[in-house]
């Protein structure tokens, strides 16, 4: 249990990768006071876990629903997470606080929770992960990432001034490198385990 969970947060927290969504924080809330901020990073941290555990509810029967096999999710899933690799290692930030203009009332749950912590790859990591792990350690996981989530974006502004530009796009590129080599372990399991199964 403590290693499926272990592996579901290592996984699930590259995807989500609150560190650079703390730099995109910052500029978000600026010019909101301390207290606004705290309940900012709650609120979005919250919200993200709850839009994560959702998709670990329904995705099973989604699935069943649609006829998809966990094959063809896992290919998808893997060229997807690759295209949000690719993002992460490119020359500009995988997200820019210019894309998203709304009153300080509404970016704790867009964008902040969705898409910037439960976008689309935290979610196919989700279903991935439910389909390899039990509903227990991937939920755990979600709890744990988006708890640690809520720490880093609460501290923010700390981080910001530790770490600096450079430091962020260092950690942007090596978080990077480890979604790209997962994206890829999908692709080869799900063409293993279609191949296997004809």
């Amino acid at each position: 249990m403590l290693n499926e969970i272990a592996l579901s947060f290592g996984t699930l927290f590259a995807i989500v990768n609150p560190i650079s969504t703390a730099f995109v924080f910052n500029r978000l809330t600026a010019g909101q006071s301390k207290a606004a901020k705290h309940r900012l990073s709650r609120t979005a941290s919250l919200a993200a876990a709850m839009a994560l555990w959702a998709f670990l509810a329904i995705g099973q029967p989604m699935m069943s629903f649609f006829g998809i096999t966990l094959y063809a999710f896992r290919v998808a899933g893997g060229l997807y997470l690759g295209k949000v690799a690719f993002d992460m290692l490119g020359r500009q930030p995988r997200h820019s606080p210019d894309q998203f203009q709304d009153s300080p009332e509404n970016i704790a749950i867009i964008p902040l929770a969705i898409p910037l912590l439960a976008g689309p790859g935290a979610m196919t990591t989700v279903m991935v992960l439910r389909e390899s792990y039990s509903w227990i350690p991937v939920a755990l996981a979600i709890l744990a990432v988006c708890t640690l989530s809520w720490l880093v974006l609460s501290q923010a502004s700390r981080f910001d001034q530790l770490l600096g530009k450079t430091g962020s796009n260092v950690i942007e590129r090596v978080l990077g490198l480890l979604v790209l080599v997962i994206s890829v372990q999908f692709v080869f399991n799900g063409i293993s385990g279609y191949l296997a199964s004809r």
